[in-house]
């Protein structure tokens, strides 16, 4: 009655590598949940489906962006979050975009449309067109129409 089983060792030792990994795994479960992507990719097509000289801010709760014409990632310690534009937008995040970004009209920023074209199409090939950087603590959004170039600028 008061005997040893052979197994009873066996079944303590099954029972603290099973707790092990238990802890193992609550312990690599991220503590914040991953950044909302899709609300930005909302405000974007918002922006860009409305009429020029429209503007939106959204705060942005990540450590880090990556931007490009059709997509905007976000990343925080709780994961990685990915959203797709329904329009293409443009990344401005330094130069002259982001004057225009700001609210300054592009017939002073640039001088013709040729060469506000021109500024468009390096922010979306050039070499930080989708690199991961850090995140602003706000996101805005314009539409800008100049000389028959229209463009929803984000940055």
């Amino acid at each position: 009655m008061f005997e040893t089983h052979a197994e009873t060792l066996f079944v303590w030792v099954a029972l603290a590598a099973v707790s092990v990994a238990v802890l193992g795994v609550v312990v690599g479960l991220p503590s914040t949940a991953p950044p909302d992507a899709a609300a930005i990719a909302a405000t974007v097509d918002e922006v860009a489906t409305s009429p020029p000289g429209s503007v939106a801010t959204r705060g942005l709760t990540a450590t880090e962006w990556r931007l490009t014409r059709r997509q905007v990632g976000l990343r925080t310690d709780g994961g990685t979050a990915h959203a797709t534009f329904l329009r293409h937008a443009v990344p401005a995040t330094e130069g002259r975009l982001a004057a225009a970004l700001d609210g300054h009209r592009p017939s002073r920023l640039f001088g013709s449309p040729a060469s506000f074209q021109r500024a468009i199409e390096r922010a979306e090939t050039g070499t930080a067109a989708g690199e991961w950087r850090p995140a602003p603590e706000r996101v805005t959004v314009r539409r800008v129409a100049w000389g028959g170039v229209d463009v929803t600028l984000v940055g």
